[in-house]
Formats: C-alpha cells, structure tokens, sequence
C-alpha cells in the first residue's frame, strides 16, 4: 500500500536507529534523495507497529521503497508549487501537536526520548515540514473522495476471507469529572509565593534559577523555565495576553492565572511576531478535604444513576466538570486520537487507574469514582464502559468506519498511482541497480535517468 503520513511515535524511535545503519543513496527523485537507511527504517517501524493487515505481513522491500518514490515525487511537486508554504512556527505547532497525540503530553515525549523537546524539534522539524508538503499535494489530489455504502461494500467483498484482518478487544468509555474547588485562602497563598519569587527577580536574582528551583512545570523546569519562540494562538489566551504585554527584555509580569495553575512570566527576546519567554508556574493543589468532597459528590452521583433516577448521559451534562462534558463525555485515547482503546493500552493511557480492572467490566458498567490527574491537578471522575467489542474478524456490522477507511485509502492509492504515471517521466529518478528489478506499481524508469550506471 502507498501512503504518505506524518510523525508517529514509532517514527522517532526508528530515525533514531538510522545511525546504527550503514548507508548509500539507492535512490533519487528530482533533488530528493533515498538512503539505505531510510528503507531499513520503514521496516523497522512496521515491525514496531505490528497493525498492517495479515496480507500485507510480509510486505517487500520493493514496496517500501515505492512507498519511499512516491513520497519524493509529491515533495518534489511541493517544492515546485508556489502555493505550497509553511511558516517555521505553523510546522513547529502542528509539530507539537501531532506529539501530543501520541505521547499525550510534551513531557511523556521527553521521557520517552531521553532528551529535551528541543533537541528532538532540532532532529525532527526538517522532516516533519517535508511530511505537511506531502500532505499538502496528496490533499489537493483527493479533494473528491468520499466512497459511498455501495463503493465500501464492494471494497469490503474484494478481500479474500482469510485474509480479513483480525480487530482486537476495544473499549469506548465516556467519564463525569468533578474538579476539586480550590480555596480562595489557597489561592492567596500561591499568589504571595509567586510575588516573592517577582520581587526576588526584579532585586536581581536569576528568573531562570527561581523557575529551576521553584516551578512545577516538568517541560521547562529544568531549563529555567524557557519556552522558546512561540505566536498568537499557540498559548493559553491569558498567557499569551501577559507574555505580548511585555515590552522589553527582562519585563515580569504580574502573577495571572491559567487553566494549568499560576505564572509568573519573563520575557528573553521579541523577534517580529514571536517572544521568547520564561514562566515560572505554581499549580493550585487542592487539599484533603476538598479532594474527600470531590469524591462524595462522586458517589453521590453514582446512586442516582444506579436508582434511575437520572441517566448517566444526563449526568454528563448536570455534574462534570470537564470540558469533555461538550462530547458526550467521550474519553479520547491521546495514542491515535480517536475513541478507541485496545484492552493492551487502557490503563497506559488513562492515567492513575491501575486498579480498575476494565478487562472484567461489561458494556454500560460504570467504575466507582477514580482518582486520576486532571490538567489543574488531582481530581475524580466515574467512569462507564460506553461500548465494548469482542476480538473479532473484520465485518461490515461492526466495523464499517475502519473498512471505510482502507477503502478510502485504496481509492486515494490508486489515484496517486494514476498521477505518478503522469509525473514521474517529467522527474529525474535514478535508482540503483540492486532495485532495478523490483514489481513496482509504477513505471519508475521510463525517462533516461532509469539507473546507477
């Protein structure tokens, strides 16, 4: 199957490998180049991700590598398309945001990688900005794309039975979250912390040694509290009003307060329509007791719904706190973004609930109320199994949504194909020799740069 995709998890850990992979170009389309390594990788990542449908198992490394052609062809459309541009702050923030789906928090990302964020954006960024140029063309080509019932069953019928791939147990679940009100004593108290830590910055102690020993903030703690170049739109509204409101290097504004806690911020730089900042962040913890009313409002809520007096769909709406309450209560798996957890993830993902056992639950059970992490601190929340599907084979009934989407897949394939067949004698392709006689899909040797002499 061809495809073009953006940065995954397995993505990184793999161009990671790259240096242990002796290297040569085996192939080059326009200006762009194929190393190797990067084939060596794409086996890798397929081997990490174990999620390719039973016929496509044992996939060769010619695919791999027309997969690897076909990308260079679009970015070399990309690179000649006027209309194809990226800012470094637009890649930078879809960047962060594809991280965040996967790792769920900039923070898991640095653990998981062993380094800062800075140094996998310095690694990652030149990629990640070829990987939206991709995009941006496969975008244009399948502008008219949508299958109809009939085109998806008639997709769905094509598939050998035994080849039909097998879909693990999986889990929706939608919650109700009742945040712990903070005290406005508590609150004082926090403000008077930061102010100190102002007013010792403002006498000359260093901000950055104040975030180091003072803010809970785990991305930038430890970097005295630098959050590097950021625009409009990519903070928090009241963050983003007090950091622009800084005039000159050194300016610390007041304490205000966030969704995530209380700040303090330092501007480092202005440059055009960016500032660099350090903040120094203090979360408002609540305390026992207003955790221990959390909780019995919790319960509360539960003999409700168990008498029937309300349903717990209503109760979404009456009683979270969470701005999930917007979407049903739907909780979103931050691995792939959608609604569905496997039965291996669940309590990978969802924080702080090692000791409930979803496995055993049944479709509509509904959890006592849990202790978990919230984004302003510890919280609870009742959870219920909104949909659970058994392991099974690949069916219409069950899962229309992923058959549509191979279907989709397929269609956008061959249309790229169709495509390619018309650029790809226009383009400068040069493949080594060792690939000469792979079965590609496409005719990658039609012009006179056909090989490595």
């Amino acid at each position: 199957m061809l495809s073009c995709c953006f940065l995954s998890a397995t993505q990184i850990y793999a161009q990671e490998q790259e240096s242990n992979v002796i290297d040569k170009v085996i192939a080059v389309v326009g200006k762009n180049m194929v190393k190797e390594s990067d084939l060596e990788i794409a086996y890798l990542q397929s081997k990490m991700q174990n999620n390719l449908p039973s016929e496509n198992k044992h996939t060769s490394k010619c695919e791999f590598l027309e997969t690897m052609l076909l990308n260079k062809l679009l970015l070399h459309e990309a690179e000649i398309d006027t209309t194809i541009t990226f800012t470094d702050v637009e890649v930078e923030k879809n960047f962060e945001n594809i991280v965040r789906m996967n790792y769920g928090s900039i923070e898991n990302c640095e653990k998981a990688m062993g380094k800062s964020f800075r140094e996998i954006k310095e690694q990652q960024l030149p990629l990640h900005k070829e990987r939206m140029m991709i995009q941006s063309v496969v975008e244009k080509l399948s502008t008219d794309n949508k299958l109809t019932p009939k085109e998806v069953t008639d997709f769905f019928h094509s598939i050998p039975q035994d080849s039909l791939p097998v879909i693990n147990e999986e889990y929706e679940f939608t919650q109700i979250v009742k945040l712990p009100l903070i005290s406005q004593e508590d609150k004082e108290i926090i403000y008077q912390r930061l102010n100190d830590y102002r007013e010792r910055a403002l006498k000359g102690t260093a901000f950055a040694t104040l975030a180091k020993l003072y803010s809970e903030d785990p991305g930038t703690a430890k970097k005295g509290g630098e959050l590097g170049f950021f625009s409009r739109g990519q903070m928090l509204e009241e963050f983003e009003t007090a950091a622009f409101a800084l005039e000159k290097p050194g300016d610390i504004s007041p304490v205000i307060e966030t969704k995530y806690g209380f700040h303090i911020i330092q501007l480092i730089e202005r440059r055009g329509n960016q500032v660099n900042c350090r903040h120094i962040l203090i979360q408002a913890k609540p305390s026992d007791i207003a955790l221990a009313k959390a909780k019995t409002e919790l319960d509360s809520v539960r003999a409700l719904i168990e008498s029937g007096k309300i349903s717990f769909e209503e109760a979404i709406g009456t009683f979270s706190d969470d701005e999930s309450k917007i979407n049903e209560g739907l909780i979103i798996n931050s691995y792939n973004g959608s609604a569905k957890f496997s039965k291996e993830n669940i309590n990978e993902i969802m924080k702080n609930v090692n000791k409930v056992d979803f496995l055993s639950m049944k479709q509509g059970n509904i959890t006592q109320p849990v202790l978990f992490e919230a984004e302003s601190g510890n919280a609870y929340r009742l959870i219920k199994v909104r949909h659970k599907t058994e392991a099974h084979k690949v069916n219409l009934h069950d899962d229309y949504d992923k058959i549509y989407n191979l279907a989709s897949e397929a269609k956008r394939t061959e249309d790229l194909v169709k495509w390619a067949e018309k650029h790809v004698g226009k383009t400068y392709v040069r493949l080594d020799n060792d690939y000469i006689n792979c079965n590609f899909k496409i005719n990658w040797t039609k012009n006179k740069f056909d090989s490595k002499d």
